[in-house]
């Protein structure tokens, strides 16, 4: 009866664990952060926005509410460094943009921008934060009282974060903030201050 009982249970140990290592299998590599944001490597993504305005002090600004493509190519710039959570380095993003004007007076807003970003990859997250600034240039066609000229500026934040579906695959999801102005170029500059969501996918390489 002892022997029974001892062979069921080694039956039954070696069943949790064939289990258990099937899951382990199964389940996605954490994320190496070293290889993904080591100095010199790269980042694509493409994603898209809606963006709303306007946004704070009104200051007679009309409603301009537009939807974007985005485009982006990172390089990261620094190694991996720093302590838990603050763990992370620095990117240089180059962004183009361009989309429709979906309600207020206009019909197209196109642009670049050049992002600062500083990515927190703490050691073995599969989802890494990210904050940034930006600037850049651009072409709307926007309602001439606001905006006062074809071309102008934009000034960008955006927070985000990237959730690693595969090992060099990541899923992109970020908040951010636009303003739109001529820099007083021409003689009306009450300018865009939009807000919203983006989201894209990323390959790291």
């Amino acid at each position: 009866m002892c022997i029974r009982i001892q062979a069921l249970l080694l039956l039954t140990g070696l069943t949790i664990a064939a289990h258990a290592e099937e899951v382990a299998l199964l389940a996605p590599p954490p994320v190496k952060a070293r290889s993904f944001f080591a100095r010199g490597n790269w980042e694509g993504m493409a994603g898209g926005a809606v963006m709303f305005s306007p946004l704070g002090a009104v200051g007679g600004r009309p409603e301009v509410n537009y939807a974007m493509a985005v485009g982006q190519a990172g390089y990261m710039l620094t190694e991996v460094r720093g302590p838990g959570l603050l763990r992370g380095n620095f990117e240089a993003v180059g962004e183009v943009f361009g989309g429709s004007i979906y309600q207020g007076r206009g019909s197209y807003v196109t642009g670049l921008t050049l992002w600062g970003r500083y990515n927190f990859v703490p050691q073995d997250w599969r989802v890494t934060p990210y904050a940034q600034l930006g600037l850049g240039i651009g072409m709307a066609d926007k309602d001439k009282n606001v905006f006062g000229s074809l071309f102008g500026f934009n000034i960008d934040a955006a927070l985000g974060a990237r959730y690693f579906v595969r090992p060099q695959l990541a899923l992109h999801a970020e908040y951010r903030f636009q303003h739109i102005s001529n820099a007083n170029t021409a003689p009306h500059n009450l300018g865009i201050n939009a807000h919203g969501p983006m989201v894209g996918v990323a390959w790291l390489f």
